[in-house]
C-alpha cells in the first residue's frame, strides 16, 4: 500500500473482504476494520513510509500486522478530546485487541495485535 487516502480505503476493504471469505460474525470484521484502519493511519502519519498489511487466521482469531519503513516506535499520546484529531489509535488498539505488540528490525517494524473470532462472555 502506498500511503494516502486511499490506501486507507484499501486496507479497510481487504480486511473486510479477507474476513468475510472466512466467515467472521459481522461484529467481529468490524472490530478488525476499526484496528486496520487505526494502524494504518498510524504508519501513515507517523512513519510516513509506504506500509504493508497481512492478515493471518489463528486457532481463535486473527493476528493482523502492519509493517512501514520506521524503526520509531510507537508513543501513547494523550487523546485530543476537542479536537478529536488524535491520540485514540493505540488506546483503542489496547481495547479491542487480545494483545498486540511491535516488533522492529533493519527494514522498520510491524505492529502487530491479536483479535479473537468471538467475544468472551463474564463468567
Amino acid at each position: 500500500m502506498v500511503p494516502g487516502p486511499g490506501a486507507f480505503a484499501h486496507a479497510r476493504d481487504l480486511a473486510r473482504e479477507t474476513l468475510e471469505s472466512w466467515n467472521w460474525p459481522p461484529e467481529r470484521v468490524d472490530v478488525v476494520v476499526l484496528l486496520v484502519s487505526e494502524l494504518v493511519t498510524n504508519a501513515h502519519r507517523h512513519a510516513g513510509t509506504d506500509a504493508w498489511l497481512q492478515l493471518h487466521p489463528t486457532p481463535d482469531g486473527v493476528r493482523l500486522t502492519v509493517h512501514d519503513a520506521s524503526t520509531r516506535q510507537p508513543a501513547r499520546r494523550t487523546p485530543d478530546l476537542e479536537a478529536a484529531v488524535g491520540g485514540f489509535g493505540l488506546h483503542i488498539l489496547e481495547r479491542l485487541a487480545s494483545r498486540w505488540g511491535v516488533e522492529t528490525n533493519a527494514d522498520g517494524k510491524r505492529i502487530w495485535a491479536l483479535v479473537p473470532a468471538a467475544t468472551t462472555s463474564p463468567g
